[in-house]
């Protein structure tokens, strides 16, 4: 029965590597036109010649798939993009296509599952595996960049007490902070030399990013540009309430490193024993997935 699930279990890892090239050759696609787009921008607008329209209107089959698969396409680029774009959707692809092809045979060889089930744990261990990527990609952003923020707005902070405009002072952090704050700051800049307002770049910045200490520099000056006020201390005050917040997250991380070690040593100890085990004496471990007793101890279906 097993050897019969094995052709099944492959075909479905094939049909996942085949979705994986695919969806790398739309990315490429998608970014051979983004660069296309790209080379209108720096052309400034004449007032006599009409100006170029690059939106066009959608097909009927455009607003079908859009109005089906728009809302989950945007979440998805944005969830990429708080990764500071260090992942697309072919390391997606590749990364499900490996859990989902391990999950598979695992449940089909050892667990010898029905294929219904197989196919249903496949789906879940690609979705929680994608899931799990972008989520560790997003926090080591995050705390790429909350690295290197304070010290931005230190420089801003200065800068400003020399007399720059916020705007000046930003183009001096885009060239001395490190990335990934500089990156951003040079992306605002990019945005605003092409017309776009220093309110919605910064805004833009924030909901890509997902960082809330950024979320409070915008509100801050937002507030200052409109109400007036000392930019410079505002700055020099949000500088230091960030490094309070990174030393208390530092100062809760240690106090429960321990039991966080400990919680994890426990729940990975009986899948390690128990693989240990398996390939020691697989005999005596095939007993759980094979015979009925075995199985319903260990909860599987019987």
């Amino acid at each position: 029965m097993p050897n019969q699930r094995l052709p099944v279990v492959l075909a479905l890892t094939a049909l996942i590597g085949a979705a994986a090239l695919w969806t790398r050759r739309a990315e490429r696609r998608r970014s051979d036109r983004r660069q296309r787009l790209q080379a209108f921008i720096p052309a400034p607008p004449s007032a006599i010649a009409p100006s170029l329209m690059l939106v066009r209107t959608l097909p009927r089959r455009g607003i079908r798939d859009l109005m089906l698969l728009g809302r989950l396409r945007m979440a998805l680029d944005a969830a990429l993009g708080a990764t500071g774009d260090r992942i697309g959707y072919a390391h997606l692809a590749v990364v499900q296509a490996i859990a989902a092809a391990v999950v598979m045979i695992f449940a089909s060889q050892v667990l010898s599952l029905a294929i219904g089930i197989v196919m249903i744990c496949g789906v879940a261990a690609a979705l929680s595996a994608g899931l799990l990527l972008i989520h560790l990609f997003q926090i080591s952003y995050r705390n790429r960049f909350l690295n290197v923020f304070p010290d931005a707005l230190d420089l801003l902070d200065r800068a400003v007490r020399a007399g720059l405009p916020i705007i000046d002072a930003m183009e001096v952090a885009a060239r001395e902070i490190p990335d990934p704050a500089g990156t951003e700051f040079r992306r605002v800049l990019d945005e605003m030399s092409i017309g776009v307002t220093i309110e919605e770049a910064l805004q833009r910045t924030a909901d890509r990013i997902r960082v809330p200490d950024f979320s409070f520099y915008v509100v801050a000056l937002n507030l200052q540009r409109r109400t007036g006020g000392a930019l410079a201390e505002t700055l020099g005050n949000l500088s230091r309430v960030i490094r309070r917040r990174k030393e208390v997250r530092l100062k809760a991380r240690a106090l429960s490193a321990e039991a966080k070690a400990s919680a994890a040593v426990l729940a990975i100890l009986p899948f390690f024993v128990g693989g240990m085990m398996y390939m020691l004496n697989r005999p005596l471990m095939s007993v759980l997935f094979t015979d009925p007793r075995g199985r319903l101890w260990s909860g599987l279906p019987c």
